[in-house]
């Protein structure tokens, strides 16, 4: 028993000690993050309402746990996961000498980057889709990787060097918005919205509006 005991003192101490750190970590971060996004949205704002007033970019404090940047049409929302994960066997990260030298650095706190329609989250149009435009995975070193649309993946892929700070958090954000504006909201193909049921119409006219996404019509699991 005290065997077992002793096993279980050094597995808290480990991997549970350095769980809780990255979740500070993460943590630490998203408010960094948050910071950065409000002050994005302020300055931008400034810029932008210079040339058309109409031309909306604003931040949006939810709890603590997550944010909101609005521009224009579209919204981001950025949330922290409250758990730290680790990855499958097969994932790049155990491939890593960074991580081959230490197991216990693949365990990351994650923040989701969602990108909405304004008017989804205006209306509370429940049945509306967003779609993920990053995950940032920190670990209890601060080394992080993002998970997501192009270019995000591909500025911030090499766990082993790429470290979090203001700068690369800054850039992250406005190549998140790049990206929603170029992701434009597009009609659906007749075929997919030719019927409406009595019902369906009803729950428009309750919600505030067809039920919307910009590729409304499609699933796309893996859209690159």
């Amino acid at each position: 028993m005290n065997q077992q005991l002793e096993e279980l003192r050094q597995t808290l101490l480990k991997k549970s000690s350095v769980k809780q750190l990255a979740y500070r970590k993460t943590r630490d971060n998203f408010n960094i993050l948050r910071e950065l996004a409000s002050q994005t949205a302020h300055e931008l704002s400034q810029l932008v309402s210079a040339e058309d007033p109409n031309v909306e970019v604003k931040f949006y404090e939810k709890s603590e746990f997550e944010f909101h940047l609005k521009f224009s049409g579209d919204t981001l929302v950025f949330m922290m996961h409250t758990n730290v994960f680790d990855f499958e066997s097969s994932h790049f990260l155990h491939q890593l000498p960074y991580v081959q030298q230490n197991p216990l650095r693949e365990f990351c706190g994650m923040i989701q980057i969602y990108n909405f329609l304004a008017d989804s989250l205006k209306y509370n149009r429940e049945s509306d889709l967003g779609y993920l435009v990053g995950r940032i995975f920190i670990n209890s070193e601060e080394h992080l990787f993002v998970e997501g649309k192009r270019p995000l993946s591909f500025l911030y892929s090499d766990f082993s060097t790429c470290m979090a700070s203001k700068e690369l958090f800054s850039n992250l954000i406005t190549e998140s918005m790049k990206f929603c504006l170029n992701f434009d909201l597009q009609a659906p193909p007749v075929e997919a919205v030719s019927l409406l049921s009595v019902e369906q119409k009803n729950f428009m006219s309750f919600s505030s509006g067809i039920p919307t996404a910009k590729r409304l019509g499609f699933r796309m699991e893996k859209e690159d």
